[in-house]
């Protein structure tokens, strides 16, 4: 049976315009495409979206360059692919969440998102690296992302909020999804420096799981 978490994935992954996921593994293309996204999401990292070139990506692949348009449209294509292959592994730990006690899914959620977004390389360069990503944030369908945002928010109020809060109405719920939503785009602008500040050195997982604690307990007593 499939999880809510993963057609959630799935249905968000097929919108037009924001990339595609690999074909499943047992196909001929699958090999091919792991390594595009591979190497592409280096180049992507190391020299951003502009200057990333599709020739010299295809030539560390191994690959002629016509070959990456088989499998991906454009560089847009190609780089938003890279976006869903890298949030796709935080899938098998969301799925598992599902299953906890419902007085303990937000907490985890909140420590697995949040150290994904401090140890996701290609979208913490997004964020941080605005004018390596001009262009590419420039083309990006307003629309699309309200309509990803709109189906994530519903997931984490119906699934992860509402089991465990009584006195919140709707606007309220959206309210703390949309903090939780800042939190972590936040965490991703933050330089591995700010864990070593001298006085207030913290362990990047004490970070995490601190952070993660006050929040849960704070919509709980809410």
């Amino acid at each position: 049976m499939t999880s809510v978490i993963a057609e959630l994935f799935d249905k968000i992954t097929a919108e037009q315009g924001l990339g595609r996921s690999l074909d499943h593994e047992g196909s001929a293309n699958y090999a091919v495409q792991k390594t595009l996204i591979k190497v592409a999401t280096d180049h992507f990292i190391r020299f951003g979206y502009r200057r990333a070139n599709i020739a010299e990506i295809a030539r560390d692949a191994g690959i002629g360059k016509g070959t990456i348009y088989l499998h991906f449209k454009n560089k847009r294509e190609l780089f938003f692919s890279c976006l869903i292959a890298e949030k796709r592994e935080l899938l098998p730990q969301l799925e598992i969440i599902e299953n906890f006690p419902e007085e303990e899914r937000l907490k985890a959620f909140l420590e697995v998102t949040f150290s994904f977004a401090l140890t996701a390389s290609l979208t913490r360069a997004l964020l941080s690296r605005r004018q390596d990503f001009a262009a590419l944030i420039e083309e990006i369908d307003a629309t699309i992302l309200k309509n990803h945002d709109q189906n994530f928010t519903e997931y984490v109020i119906n699934k992860l909020i509402s089991p465990v809060t009584h006195n919140l109405d709707t606007d309220d719920k959206k309210t703390i999804t949309n903090v939780i939503n800042l939190a972590t785009l936040a965490i991703g602008y933050l330089p591995e420096m700010a864990f070593d500040l001298p006085g207030q050195e913290i362990r990047t997982d004490e970070f995490v799981r601190t952070l993660a604690m006050i929040i849960d307990r704070g919509i709980k007593n809410t």
